[in-house]
């Protein structure tokens, strides 16, 4: 069983993977900012129907929600560069650039929307500099 907190950890996640602020999400679901902001803070209870509702939505399966979450994948779930362990990723265990653990950082800040489109750009450029060569 997922704690309400956990839940609320779930349901902040996939809003903002889905690019959505809180306002967006609650008038979707017809509750108010504050309602959704205590579900996602596990302030307050958030009944089936409702999960449901926030499941389609966010297109992501209801079971999503309720799969307690192990604590790495916690840390690999929060949505800004502040609250993940920059030591972690500095300590990988394969030796990384500094400059690819800089971009890493701020990638994590992004939304999920923006990092597509910064990862589509970087294949755009991966595969111009493979055709013309490292000078572009």
């Amino acid at each position: 069983m997922v704690s309400y907190k956990k839940l609320g950890k779930r349901i902040q996640h996939a809003r903002e993977e889905a690019g959505l602020s809180q306002e967006q999400l609650a008038a979707m679901l017809g509750c108010s900012q504050p309602t959704l902001s205590n579900y996602e803070k596990g302030k307050s209870r958030i009944y089936l129907t409702q999960l449901q509702k926030v499941s389609e939505i966010l297109s992501r399966p209801v079971q999503y929600f309720l799969e307690a979450m192990e604590p790495t994948e916690e840390e690999r779930v929060k949505p800004y560069a502040a609250e993940i362990n920059h030591s972690y990723l500095e300590n990988v265990n394969f030796h990384m650039d500094k400059d690819i653990v800089d971009i890493v950082n701020v990638l994590y800040e992004l939304p999920h929307e923006t990092r597509r489109v910064v990862y589509e750009f970087a294949q755009w450029e991966y595969q111009k500099s493979r055709r013309y060569g490292n000078n572009g």
